[in-house]
């Protein structure tokens, strides 16, 4: 490839220039192989499965000026060599057609910065910006989706080597990703750095999935007995278990505090959801909540136990208030 990043090499034959995006558009003239190519720095907002000489293509479209001074569009595939190896070009210009420059950016500084993090303090950092970026990718595929009711989901296999920590997953009704964080890459970064907030963070969360270390969507306190559908365990101590390692890091005011909080945050809602349903007996369920009750766990705020207290009264009665117990032997009081 040339060593001028903004000029693109025509290694491979058969490549055409185009007057739009998109090889329905009108065709300006055949590109040469060998022909040098200045880019533009503009992207199609979709990527493009084409086959080429046998070889398939999922790429977008870059708009480009040739060296006689034409300006038109050629596909992303003038990005590969004769190998068909993808230049790293390549990479930047997928996320920009399918999530828009900003969100690129921030992938790129996001990788830049879990590359380098050399502290528990970075990469906590590091962390933080990746949880935004999961959050801006769900709300990307969901704006798409609502905007164009025949949005086909990208292939992206590949998002992991931009995005270190990322396990995609497509949902059942294939309109949308689960963005799960890959915890045990996490950890061998944390490995890696100087202090040691980041090692016993991610080994917590490593606790709370720990049949691969990737968050799916229910940790080990919950109990999944149908796609979607989950019961808590609370009765088997898993809840309190949580909540003491929580309580534990949170004494020494890490960088993670803020993940510590909105872990807690996501055992709490598990406990006082409204209309919850749990696994184990309601003699179990009490017994493990009130244990919770009577603890003097500093992470839990005012609001948690009065939250708590109050589920602990409902538990008395469980059927006045929707809520079901002992879910395992099919019986709901």
């Amino acid at each position: 490839m040339p060593k001028d990043s903004s000029q693109i090499l025509v290694y491979k034959p058969g490549l055409r220039l185009f007057s739009t995006p998109g090889s329905q558009g009108k065709a300006i003239r055949k590109l040469q192989q060998g022909e040098l190519l200045q880019d533009l720095g503009e992207v199609s907002p979709f990527l493009t499965p084409l086959s080429m000489n046998g070889q398939g293509y999922i790429e977008p479209w870059l708009k480009v000026r040739t060296q006689q001074g034409e300006v038109g569009w050629v596909y992303g595939a003038v990005l590969y060599n004769l190998q068909e190896q993808a230049s790293e070009q390549i990479i930047p210009k997928r996320l920009a057609a399918l999530f828009g420059a900003s969100l690129a950016q921030k992938m790129d500084q996001y990788k830049r910065n879990f590359q380098a993090a050399q502290t528990d303090q970075e990469l906590a950092q590091a962390y933080h910006q990746f949880r935004e970026v999961l959050d801006s990718l769900n709300l990307h595929t969901s704006f798409a989706l609502a905007v164009d009711p025949t949005y086909t989901l990208p292939n992206l296999t590949w998002l992991p080597q931009v995005l270190p920590g990322v396990v995609t997953q497509i949902k059942p009704k294939r309109d949308a990703y689960y963005f799960f964080t890959h915890y045990g890459l996490y950890k061998q970064k944390a490995q890696q750095t100087k202090g040691q907030s980041d090692d016993d963070f991610f080994d917590w969360c490593i606790q709370q999935f720990p049949q691969d270390s990737i968050e799916y969507l229910y940790p080990n306190y919950l109990i999944e007995t149908d796609h979607e559908v989950a019961h808590s365990l609370l009765g088997r101590g898993l809840h309190f278990q949580a909540l003491q390692q929580l309580d534990a890091l949170y004494r020494r005011k890490t960088a993670f505090a803020n993940d510590l909080i909105v872990s807690k945050n996501r055992c709490i809602d598990d406990i006082t959801a409204s209309r919850a349903a749990f696994w184990e007996t309601r003699e179990k369920i009490i017994a493990e909540l009130t244990q919770i009750c009577r603890s003097d766990l500093v992470i839990l705020t005012k609001a948690d136990k009065i939250a708590l207290e109050t589920r602990l009264q409902q538990l008395r009665k469980p059927k006045t208030y929707g809520l079901q117990t002992d879910v395992q032997a099919g019986r709901t009081n």
